[in-house]
């Protein structure tokens, strides 16, 4: 799989791509992408996806804007698909104000067949839509329909309501795996240790963030999953930091491992973050969420 960033290019001729944003490469992302390998395979295409670098609303309304999966990590996802190129379009303020003519004929002209969900839309202001594509006759248009789970149409927002209000548990049927944020170990206030739970703190630069809290989790330290639980919040009890930080106590494990890139996966949340009214009161409540973590293991993963 070959990465291609298209700087204003149209792709090849004899190509089908699948075109999206593609934030959390969720289900109905995998189906975008299987039926362009479908396609590709039948046809004897070059098999592909386009995708952005960066979330529009980052450009037009500069805003700091939070991922189901960076770019980074979604094009580690793509690897799993058998896909020959991954386009990456790398979007600004002249680009968003493409029309989606000037779109089509810069980035997709010469395509075989395009490939998007049925809500797609781009050019500026998200005037073009499926039927724009669908009225060009340059290149065949497929059309993939709504999915939905629960009566939930299966898409980033949805995902992102689930992790906002703490509903970890419920991502996975949507997202295809639990959601995980992965990040170099960084250096905390090390209070943790002072109470006998120390914790790896994890830069989440880019990552949307669950809802602060606590909870059951699995933590991959150099390619090995061990249970951990983890606090997501301010410490208020502690040290009341300003910045929101995600900490990790990994059980059996004493290892050193600041600078590294570890990954942490949400199962289940525990409870919210609470301020103690003493040191004594927040290590009798972290002990309760180490047996609720350790029954939960027991009861679910076995």
């Amino acid at each position: 799989m070959k990465v291609i960033k298209l700087n204003g290019n149209p792709i090849e001729h004899n190509t089908v791509a699948a075109i999206g944003f593609f934030d959390g490469v969720h289900l109905a992302h995998k189906q975008l992408i299987k039926k362009t390998i479908e396609i590709g395979n039948k046809k004897h295409l070059a098999k592909a996806v386009i995708t952005f670098d960066i979330h529009p609303k980052s450009i037009l309304f500069d805003l700091d804007y939070y991922y189901l999966t960076p770019l980074k990590r979604k094009l580690k996802l793509f690897e799993q698909f058998d896909l020959d190129y991954i386009y990456v379009i790398e979007f600004s303020k002249q680009k968003a104000s493409l029309t989606p003519l000037e779109f089509i004929n810069i980035y997709l002209k010469n395509i075989d067949t395009i490939v998007c969900g049925y809500d797609f839309k781009f050019g500026v202001r998200g005037s073009g839509n499926i039927n724009t594509l669908l009225n060009d006759t340059r290149f065949e248009t497929i059309i993939v329909k709504e999915v939905t789970y629960e009566g939930y149409k299966v898409g980033s927002t949805h995902i992102r309501d689930l992790i906002r209000s703490g509903q970890v548990d419920k991502v996975k049927e949507v997202l295809g795996d639990y959601y995980s944020i992965i990040g170099e170990v960084i250096h905390g206030a090390k209070k943790g240790q002072m109470i006998g739970y120390p914790t790896a703190n994890i830069s989440t630069d880019g990552y949307f963030i669950p809802k602060r809290g606590v909870y059951v989790t699995l933590t991959k330290v150099a390619n090995v999953w061990h249970e951990s639980m983890t606090s997501v919040g301010h410490n208020p009890t502690l040290n009341c930091r300003i910045d929101l930080s995600v900490e990790s106590n990994i059980f059996d494990f004493d290892k050193e491992i600041y600078g590294e890139i570890i990954e942490i996966k949400f199962l289940k949340r525990l409870r919210d973050e609470i301020k103690f009214t003493s040191i004594e009161a927040l290590i009798a409540e972290i002990d309760k969420d180490k047996i609720n973590t350790i029954n939960y293991f027991k009861n679910n993963m076995q």
